[in-house]
């Protein structure tokens, strides 16, 4: 399960290698959610529009106004319009500025991420997955709830909440400290394995998870400026540490 999915690369990952039998992805954000539906139940007609779309500035203009109204009734517009704003902004954040900028005049664009012929072999493959998927559209705290008691003993939770820190310059909504620590103690209370990925703050381990096992590693960042960052990765005891990492990176690798 992953409940801030974004890229879906862990559940995805586990599922190509036969680990998982199904995957629950979730996320807050209805762009996000809305992209994952299209690609897993309407894989020809999000396949058909990749083919079809102009990439251009004026394109982005559309599909920009379409993220950010107030409600959208078409969600396999709304979804399409979240996979053009991820392959076009800088980092692929979706209410970023477009590559290149707005008049195109930077040294790489807008294009410059969007090769058709790669992007439809990709979503292409996922579809073989749809009947082994579910998304969830709302909160990971609501997800988690929501859960069939019956169904937790075996569920594997891998979950990578937003920053800490300046989390409302990346994403939809800001996640309160409040929710961290509520999220901290559902995973605690409910799930034997479960790995939780954190930017490195001192409250992860002083107020979140003060008695669980945490790994820090270094990662690339692109957004706003490149660097290598350091972060955290939390470990449920049922988890092995160096097994789990191995297992992560594994899969996200050949997703």
């Amino acid at each position: 399960m992953e409940p801030f999915v974004g890229g879906a690369a862990v559940a995805i990952g586990l599922l190509s290698r036969g680990i998982a039998d199904r995957a629950v992805i979730g996320d807050i954000d209805p762009a996000v959610a809305a992209f994952w539906r299209g690609v897993f139940f309407h894989n020809e007609e999000f396949v058909d529009r990749v083919r079809e779309c102009a990439v251009t500035i004026d394109a982005w203009h559309g599909h920009w106004q379409t993220l950010n109204a107030e409600s959208v009734n078409d969600d396999l517009q709304l979804g399409f319009s979240a996979f053009f704003l991820n392959r076009t902004n800088y980092s692929g954040i979706l209410r970023a500025r477009p590559i290149g900028g707005l008049e195109q005049t930077g040294d790489w664009r807008l294009d410059c991420r969007f090769n058709k012929e790669d992007l439809v072999r990709r979503i292409k493959k996922l579809d073989r997955f749809s009947d082994r998927v579910d998304v969830f559209e709302g909160s990971a705290c609501d997800l988690l709830d929501g859960l069939p008691e019956n169904d937790v003993d075996d569920l594997f939770v891998y979950a990578d909440p937003p920053y800490l820190m300046k989390s409302a310059d990346l994403y939809l909504d800001e996640t309160a400290f409040d929710t961290h620590v509520r999220l901290a103690a559902k995973l605690r209370s409910m799930f034997r394995y479960w790995i939780v990925s954190y930017d490195r703050d001192s409250r992860v381990g002083s107020v979140l998870f003060p008695n669980e096992r945490i790994a820090r590693f270094s990662i690339r960042h692109s957004a706003s400026r490149a660097h290598i960052g350091q972060e955290l990765a939390v470990f449920s005891d049922d988890c092995a540490v160096s097994g789990s990492l191995r297992l992560l990176k594994s899969a996200v690798m050949e997703c």
